[in-house]
């Protein structure tokens, strides 16, 4: 409750009392103070201790000679003459950004007081012209106090309350939820933010001459009374700004500067953001510090305001008029992770405006989600804590972000091409590597990737255009498309459903599409922003904005979550041909991605090569008939002419490369998207991060844990893929012998008590009882005992597969389970403590793969062996990996010994078979190499000599043109080997290879 009860004719700021002649005081002291230090310090020195310079020049013997009362007099006045024109320069600086109007100014270095002085002198001053403005106001409010009574009651986060007041206000919202009755947790937030309410904010305005915006005047356009301008600061106290200072002084707002409203506040000018929480059951997130105020009750709404009321934008992008009456807007960027459609619901129920979906995914299935058959996912057991890595916590390695690890994670595989995994070299950076498998989630990536693309495909074949996108949600459950407010759009196609009266699409991850999906990805601008409260991910499509997106408030963390969101659009799976420019910033980041990023010292040079490369783009969409890049993107796929260009910049640009800017990226015929870190007042997207690393946007009613990479978390990626593509040029394979393993070589037609399969994804078949919950912490133990020759002592197991660390009690009942499942004679431990498995009742198809591959170095003829051998390859080794485990890949280098084993075998294999005249087997062995290992240049030359030499020229076309869609896909980042595409030329004369992004 506040209560105003003071006479009007003082009501005006408390804080500052003695109204317009106390001003016009002020104000003539603080002229007279800059005349007294700027005129009469320069007088007094002359007089007492004249000019700064010697009167001649010094000579050697001054530095020897005794010191005279003189020449220490002469010290004293050379310094504070230095002191002086220091404070001239703050004054002056002051002095220009109040003629300016924008209400900054620049940091003098080692200005701390003399410029806060300065600043406050130069205020002063303002006072004396803006007096008469100040004082009208009060003279508004004196003229209606005949109908205003002297005590104002409002009562927040309470609809009973009265208000006598002269002026007629609008009803509160009553908060829609998703038009359902059901309460939703929407994991929205904002500043101070009251539960249910509807949160509006306007921008303080620029300075109009000497007239400058303050919290009485906002009061009065919005409230209709001035006096609750407290309200107002209350609402907004101590708020980060986007400039990256904080409301502390209700005297004191800058243009540009975001300020929240009361629920009542109605006018042109005035942004509404619809938000809807239970404060009784909202989740918080961990590193989110709670609130020791208890939140109110939802307000009881007399007047029902639907997300359609309002809603029909008007031609232009803007979703926000100034036209009198403010247009709602219907976005609440919430959490697909509580959303009871999205999570329970299933097409067809009452309620969800969907179609029946069809060929159901059992991919990533949860409890209660339908199976293939039609049948019930059994109920997972809950993994205990001895159960591997919660993704979610994987921040503490360095990656709070698992799909932008996960991005990294897969380009670094690409980058070491052949090998996979790390090389001798890599010892000093191991552990940032750890750190970057346990926070990567693939699965959930590719889920992301496939999910998009199919719905792009499926529009296409339905001659639908693809709708507009503000933000994507993505929980362990499904991926929720928020859709731009204002469009209307048909249902989407099955197996996607529609919630929230259309404004969203779900696709839950039971129906997920099965393998990988060729088709355009149709969002290459997508990009995460954080986590929401909820635990949801949420990302945000760039191109949306239609113009600047800044990123103010604390600059060093806008510049780490800009970082991020850098990176990871120049590794991510969507982003399909996407090129990102960084320009500006401390570190070269370029070597992460060569093809897809590149670096910049100055914006004009970054301007001039994307506007070179998207001048493409509008004579292709002029050719094509096409509005926009993002139609011609489905209907014509190349992802090399339609790729996105993100333009990161690190400090907010003039006015004139803004306004360049602002057109490229509102161009539809060019995908141009702009990031700047710093506040940019005509941005149509404002984000806001603290110290804590929190990103608000109130147009979007957002506010998240942003992901983020410091400079130290750079250099360390920049060193580990550095030395990747260091060893992957390095293609000088050792001889090692490769051991015989003292076992009986058994009848791979029968099978063994325990099989583990690691050439290709990893599977283990034991006869034991194990519960579900368990099954993936006991595959990775058994797999990673399947790859130590002579066993491994407990501690050292412990560690690759608990790297956070873990009790030994937990780590005994983890092997004791695992050995309950394959048997206790098939794993124990020896004498020594070292445990093992028992290679005469387990078989691992990677210990016969090195048995035979000895033997047939021992032969004459070696195709019996070879062939044995490479029909225990099953596809590409490890993958379909789990979220958060098999981190000790990094370590253990099998990955890169299991490739050079099976290319070499695939290679010897084809040469026996060519001996013998025997294309088909040589063929065979080619396409088995492949399939374990697509990257690996020296088979890809074999099966093309092979085709020329047993086929025609079509065959070897078709064998070139699939072999650059793979080292596309899966080899590096440079491109081809030279002698790969010299034999391509020898071959086919005149062959076109595709380009490489620039």
């Amino acid at each position: 409750m506040v209560k105003t009860s003071d006479p009007l004719r003082s009501a005006r700021l408390p804080q500052r009392k003695g109204g317009g002649a106390a001003d016009r005081l002020k104000g003539f002291v603080s002229l007279l103070a800059i005349f007294a230090i700027v005129g009469g310090v320069p007088y007094v020195l002359l007089n007492f201790f004249g000019t700064p310079w010697p009167d001649q020049m010094p000579t050697r013997d001054v530095l020897f000679s005794e010191l005279s009362i003189e020449t220490v007099l002469g010290i004293i006045g050379f310094f504070i003459w230095v002191a002086w024109l220091h404070f001239v320069i703050c004054l002056i600086a002051e002095a220009v950004a109040e003629a300016r109007g924008h209400g900054l100014s620049p940091r003098i270095p080692l200005g701390g007081g003399s410029q806060t002085l300065a600043r406050r002198l130069v205020s002063g001053v303002v006072l004396i012209a803006g007096a008469a403005s100040v004082t009208l106001p009060v003279a508004n409010a004196v003229t209606t106090s005949v109908a205003t009574p002297t005590s104002v009651s409002v009562a927040q986060g309470n609809d009973n309350s009265s208000r006598d007041t002269f002026l007629q206000t609008e009803p509160r919202s009553k908060v829609v939820i998703g038009g359902s009755t059901t309460t939703t947790h929407t994991g929205v937030r904002t500043n101070n933010d009251q539960a249910g309410q509807v949160v509006k904010y306007t921008e303080v305005r620029p300075p109009h001459g000497r007239n400058y915006d303050c919290l009485w005047d906002i009061a009065e356009r919005y409230l209709g009374e001035g006096r609750r301008y407290k309200e107002i600061y209350d609402l907004n106290k101590n708020k980060l700004q986007p400039d990256g200072r904080r409301l502390t002084n209700p005297d004191l707002i800058m243009p540009g500067w975001q300020v929240r409203l009361p629920a009542d506040a109605k006018g042109p000018g005035v942004h509404t953001v619809r938000v809807a929480i239970d404060p009784g059951t909202t989740k918080t997130s961990p590193t989110t510090t709670k609130s020791s105020a208890t939140p109110k009750a939802l307000p009881k709404a007399t007047e029902n305001r639907t997300a359609e009321q309002g809603g029909g934008t008007e031609e232009g992008s803007r979703w926000f008029e100034e036209q009198g009456v403010e247009k709602p807007s219907s976005i609440a960027i919430g959490s697909a992770a509580n959303d009871p459609t999205a999570k329970h619901a299933k097409p067809g129920d009452p309620g969800v405006d969907s179609v029946a979906p069809h060929n159901p995914g059992t991919t990533e299935s949860q409890p209660g989600d339908p199976a293939a058959g039609g049948t019930k996912v059994p109920e997972v057991l809950p993994v205990s804590a001895d159960g591997g890595i919660n993704v979610t916590e994987a921040g503490i390695y360095g990656f709070g972000a698992t799909l932008l690890a996960a991005g990294l994670a897969l380009a670094l595989k690409r980058r070491r091409g052949w090998a996979q995994g790390p090389g001798p070299k890599a010892a000093g950076h191991r552990q940032t590597e750890v750190g970057l498998r346990l926070a990567a989630d693939v699965p959930t990536a590719e889920f992301v990737d496939n999910a998009l693309r199919q719905l792009g495909a499926i529009m296409v074949e339905q001659d639908r255009s693809m709708p507009t996108v503000v933000a994507a949600l993505v929980s362990d459950r499904a991926l929720t498309l928020v859709l731009e407010p204002g469009e209307s759009h048909a249902p989407p196609p099955p197996p996607w459903q529609v919630i929230a009266g259309g404004s969203r699409w779900v696709l839950r991850r039971a129906y997920a599409p099965e393998g990988e999906v060729n088709a355009p990805a149709p969002y290459p601008t997508l990009v995460t922003l954080g986590q929401n409260a909820d635990g949801a991910t949420v990302l945000v499509d760039l191109d949306t904005a239609d113009g600047i997106v800044s990123f103010g408030g604390v600059t060093n963390a806008s510049r780490d979550v800009v970082g991020s969101l850098a990176v990871e659009l120049a590794t991510n799976l969507w982003s399909e041909g996407a090129h990102v420019s960084m320009v500006g910033f401390g570190d070269d980041l370029s070597s992460l991605a060569p093809s897809r990023l590149s670096y910049w010292v100055k914006l004009e040079d970054a301007l001039h090569e994307v506007t070179r490369r998207t001048d493409a783009q509008v004579q292709a969409c002029g050719r094509r008939d096409a509005d926009s890049v993002a139609e011609a993107r489905m209907v014509f796929p190349d992802p090399m002419l339609w790729g996105a260009e993100i333009i990161f910049v690190s400090a907010p640009p003039s006015q004139e490369e803004e306004e360049r800017l602002a057109r490229l990226a509102s161009d539809p015929k060019r995908c141009v998207a702009v990031v700047v870190v710093g506040d940019v007042m005509s941005s149509p997207w404002r984000f806001v991060v603290d110290e804590k690393n929190q990103a608000v946007c109130r147009l979007l009613g957002l506010e998240v844990e942003a992901h983020s990479i410091n400079p130290a978390q750079f250099a360390d990626l920049i060193g580990l893929f550095e030395l990747a593509e260091t060893e992957a040029l390095d293609k000088r394979r050792a001889e090692q012998d490769m051991p015989a393993y003292e076992f009986s070589s058994m009848d791979l037609s029968q099978p063994a008590p325990v099989e583990v399969d690691l050439l290709g994804p990893v599977e283990v078949d034991a006869r034991g009882a194990i519960d579900d919950g368990r099954i993936s912490l006991s595959t990775e133990i058994v797999a990673f005992l399947a790859g130590q020759d002579y066993g491994v002592h407990p501690n050292v197991l412990a560690g690759a597969i608990w790297p956070r660390g873990i009790s030994e009690e937990l780590r005994n009942a983890a092997l004791e389970h695992t050995r309950n499942w394959v048997g206790v004679d098939a794993m124990y431990s020896d004498e020594s403590g070292r445990w093992m498995l028992n290679r005469s009742i387990v078989r691992v198809d990677w210990d016969v793969f090195r048995t035979l591959a000895k033997q047939a170095s021992m032969m004459d003829d070696p195709r019996g062996p070879l062939s044995t051998a490479l029909s225990l390859v099953h596809g590409q080794s490890w993958s379909n990996l789990p979220a958060g485990r098999y981190s000790w890949l990094a370590a253990s280098g099998i990955e890169r010994k299991m490739a050079e084993a099976v290319v070499d075998a695939s290679l010897r294999l084809a040469e026996a078979s060519l001996r013998h005249n025997d294309g088909n087997m040589a063929r065979t062995a080619l396409q088995t190499g492949l399939s374990f290992s697509p990257a690996s240049e020296d088979l890809w030359r074999a099966t093309l000599r092979l085709a020329a030499h047993f086929g025609v020229a079509t065959d070897v076309t078709n064998v070139a043109a699939q072999m650059y869609a793979a080292l596309t896909k899966h080899g590096g980042p440079r491109g081809p080997e030279a002698e790969t595409d010299a034999l391509v030329d020898e071959l086919l004369p005149g062959y076109h290879r595709p380009a490489a992004v620039a």
